[in-house]
Parts: C-alpha cells; sequence; structure tokens
C-alpha cells in the first residue's frame, strides 16, 4: 500500500503534462456526444429546454443493485423490510451491472455504489478487497463511482477508506447525516433532538477526509445526503449554515442533497408530510438568498431543483454560479448544444481546467460571449468583491445545494394512468442497469424503490451459489417509531 500511496502523492510531472495536453485538444468524447443526442431526443418534448441539463450535459446518474445489508435501521429507509437478509451479489453480477451502466450513460458517467450500505456489508462480511475492487473496475470502464454510506464503518475504520482511496481510486463519497438514522455509536436517535446534535458526527467526516487528503495527496470529496421530515425540516437552515461557516467544510463536502421524504420501502411516514416547496423555502433561508429553482432542469422540475454557489475562500462569501434571470437561459441552452458534453469532474492529473480551455478555444465567438456575460454578472453590484478577486486568484470552490424529490410507491404504480408521474419516470436523471429476462434496462430509482428492488431481492434468495461466499446476516427488526 505505501508504495501505491507514494505513486498517487508523486504522480509524474511528464505524466501529468501528457494527460492535460490531451484533456486540452479533445475535450469532449465523441461517444458522449451520441449518448447524449440519443437522451437529448427520448427527452417529452416539453422539457427540451434551454437549461434543461439532461440529454445535454449528462444521460443520467447510474447506480449499482449492490449489497443490501444495513446495520442502522432508520425511520425512513426506502429498501424493503427483507433487506438484511439478502446475501451479496456476485463479483461478477456488479461487474456486469457497471458494463451496463456504463453502457447507458457513456464515458465520464457517474455511478453511486449502493444498495443498503456497502461499506458495512463489505467490510463485516470480510469482503473488503472486492469493494475495493469494485471501485476499480468502476473506473477502469470509464465511470465515475461515488460510494453511499452512513458512514459509521468508515469512520471506525479509517484503514478501510484509506485503501478504498489509494487502491480503489475512490474520490467522492456520499454520506446520510440526519436525525432519522438509528445506530449511529454514541449517538442515539433517541437521545438526538435537533440536527445541531450531529454536528460533531459532520466535523468528523470533515477531519476524516482532511487526513486522508493530507495523507495521501487524494483529492477525496463528500456530498451530504439528508432526509427532510416533519421533525427536521426546521433544522434545515441550520445545518446549511454550518457548512457555509467555515469554507473549508464546503470544500470538501462539494454537494447538500436535501430530500423529502417519500412514502416507499419500510418508512415511517410523517402524519402531515412536508412538500418540496416547504424544503426549498428553507433551503433559501439557509443560504440566505432568493434562489431561482427553475435556473436548471435535471430531468423533470418536480424531481429535482438545484443551485451552485460560488464560494471564496478564505472570505466564505458566496454568490450564485449562474445568474438569476430569465434572459440568461438564451445563452446557457446555447453553450449546452454546444459543449454541454463537457466533464468538469476532477482527477488527480488537474484536467478540468484544461478540458474547460480546450473546449472554449474551439468555440472563440461562444467563449467570449459567455466571459463577457459572466464577468459582468460576477462584477455587478449584487456580488461581495471577494467573490471576482478570489475567481481571479484561483481561490473559489462551487457547492451544489438542492433537492431531489423521490416518489411515493402508490405514485409510481400510478404511471399508465397519470401522465406527469410518467414523464417523470421517463425523464429521470437517477437510473440503475437492471436485467430483466435477459434483457438489460435503465430502471428509474422510484420504480426500484416501488417494486424493482423487491424482484432483485427474491432472486438472490433463490441462488444457492451466492450462500457459499461470507455473507453478514441480521435478524430482522422492527425500526423505532419516530420520537
Amino acid at each position: 500500500m505505501a508504495i501505491l500511496m507514494n505513486a498517487n502523492m508523486t504522480m509524474q510531472a511528464p505524466s501529468r503534462l501528457r494527460q492535460r495536453w490531451r484533456a486540452f485538444r479533445h475535450p469532449i468524447d465523441e461517444e458522449k456526444l451520441r449518448v447524449l443526442r440519443d437522451r437529448w431526443n427520448t427527452l417529452p418534448p416539453e422539457l427540451q429546454t434551454n437549461n434543461q441539463i439532461s440529454g445535454r450535459h449528462l444521460t443520467h446518474c447510474g447506480f449499482i443493485l449492490g449489497a443490501s445489508y444495513c446495520s442502522f435501521h432508520c425511520t425512513h429507509c426506502y429498501l424493503p423490510k427483507n433487506a438484511n437478509e439478502v446475501p451479496i451479489p456476485s463479483l461478477a453480477d456488479v461487474k456486469e451491472q457497471i458494463d451496463w451502466n456504463r453502457h447507458f450513460q457513456g464515458p465520464g458517467g457517474g455511478l453511486q455504489i449502493t444498495g443498503g450500505d456497502v461499506a458495512d456489508a463489505y467490510w463485516r462480511s470480510g469482503r473488503a478487497d472486492e469493494l475495493v475492487e469494485i471501485v476499480r473496475y468502476a473506473y477502469r470502464k470509464g465511470v465515475v463511482p461515488m460510494l453511499m454510506t452512513h458512514g459509521q464503518t468508515l469512520i471506525e475504520h479509517p484503514e478501510f477508506l484509506e485503501r478504498l482511496v489509494v487502491e480503489g481510486g475512490l474520490r467522492q463519497i456520499s454520506v446520510h447525516v440526519d436525525i432519522t438514522q438509528a445506530g449511529r455509536h454514541g449517538f442515539p436517535i433517541g437521545r438526538i433532538k435537533s440536527e445541531a446534535d450531529l454536528h460533531p458526527v459532520r466535523q468528523a467526516f470533515t477531519d476524516l477526509a482532511m487526513r486522508i487528503r493530507e495523507k495521501t495527496g487524494c483529492p477525496l470529496e463528500y456530498a451530504l445526503s439528508f432526509t427532510v421530515t416533519r421533525r427536521n425540516i426546521d433544522d434545515v437552515p441550520e445545518v446549511i449554515r454550518w457548512y457555509l461557516a467555515d469554507p473549508q467544510r464546503s470544500y470538501i463536502w462539494r454537494m447538500l442533497s436535501f430530500q423529502p421524504e417519500a412514502d416507499t420501502g419500510r418508512t415511517l411516514f410523517s402524519q402531515q408530510p412536508i412538500t418540496p416547496d416547504d424544503v426549498w423555502d428553507k433551503i433559501c433561508e439557509g443560504v440566505g438568498l432568493p434562489l431561482r429553482r427553475d435556473v436548471s432542469f435535471f430531468g423533470h422540475p418536480d424531481c429535482n431543483s438545484w443551485a451552485s454557489l460560488l464560494v471564496a475562500r478564505p472570505s466564505g462569501k458566496i454568490f450564485p454560479l449562474l445568474p438569476d434571470e430569465k434572459k440568461f437561459d438564451d445563452l446557457l441552452g446555447e453553450v449546452l448544444a454546444k459543449i454541454g458534453g463537457l466533464s468538469l469532474v476532477n482527477d488527480d492529473a488537474g484536467t478540468p481546467a484544461f478540458r474547460l480551455a480546450g473546449v472554449l478555444f474551439q468555440h472563440p465567438l461562444l467563449a467570449v460571449k459567455l466571459l463577457t456575460r459572466m464577468v459582468r454578472y460576477l462584477s455587478s453590484r449584487k456580488a461581495p468583491p471577494e467573490i471576482l478577486q478570489s475567481l481571479l486568484r484561483g481561490k473559489v470552490h462551487t457547492l451544489g445545494v438542492g433537492m431531489h424529490n423521490f416518489m411515493d410507491a402508490k405514485m409510481v404504480a400510478r404511471a399508465g394512468e397519470d401522465p406527469t408521474i410518467k414523464a417523470r419516470l421517463d425523464s429521470c436523471v437517477f437510473k440503475g442497469a437492471v436485467k430483466r429476462d435477459g434483457k438489460w434496462e435503465a430502471v428509474p430509482m422510484c420504480s426500484m424503490n416501488q417494486q424493482t428492488w423487491s424482484e432483485v431481492y427474491e432472486s438472490r434468495l433463490r441462488d444457492p451459489e451466492l450462500l457459499k461466499q461470507p455473507q453478514v446476516f441480521a435478524p430482522a427488526e422492527q425500526a423505532p417509531p419516530v420520537p
């Protein structure tokens, strides 16, 4: 491992320069452009707007149907009740899923390594090597893996995280932290009165990432996943303000995803459910700005609402990345149509800036128009002076803040008779490769939650070969009542 770490920390300069030069010369992959065109043509016409990201910048985010075990017993879990009784899929099965996710997405697509809590399952079953190989294989196939986890195993066994980062190449982790969770050591659900009580957990993950980055030289980043219920909705602004209070935190946690509760799986649904409008209002309150929900569309507007913020270092001043003006949509549409296939996912060679420079060099008139518009926007009276100053010094980063709104199981079941629900599923930007009757298809996560997880679990429970490998099982337990 030490040799691998040294290799990561001391990437040869000639190799880095070659990667950057190649990124400048060929900033957009031709295969990606083809896949994006195909995706655009399948979108409902009413969603083919100037500010539509799907089919222009991304096809969708993929996910694997990984190990279903999880040591937590949360009040809001979208998996079936028998998830902990289902064996871990074979490595060959997971690799085939990765292959088909890559096929549906093209190169550079995001791939969530998920199921139950896969870090939990592979560590507890003694199959840590397998998860390292899954992450490594995903990179080899040309997708960008993100590990989805509650993170307890990684906090308690940082050597496992280090292996995933150094040997597997993992650079992105989504950590779920909120008061719906039951099972986090030292933070029993019955004693957590507000989200502020969990700030020490969020800080512990921040410190862990900083140690890993310092030790390995690898740019490890987090996303926050957060379920919003009637109980914690008033705490959303406090959580956002906590991240914005220290730019070092938002430099590590690059995305804050707030997800209104959905009545699916084994969730204990609120008697007075919150709405997406409620959540967005709280997000704006936490940011301290009236963010526009439709500045960009990721699939269907009922499913996703996102805003990207510029964060200046070291002051921590923030400003929306995109202008909050309808007239900017035409320019955004032109940019997405011509250079939307550009990927700005970070890598160890630091190529994103060179890919951006390369694509702007290929479209000089568009580059001048875009840069002129953005300079005027960032130097406006509304923008803090530190934003433009930090941008010129290269001391600025982005933070994505937004909402992903899953559908209730009963809603998904009505897709055949409700055109809005059908449109949401057809335009979904969160789909995983599933094999049905010998044919692979990309299935929306809401459909997974409604029925497909149960179908997959039933198939695994009937496969005796899986039980020949080490497994982790736990007796079915009742989720605790909502305090």
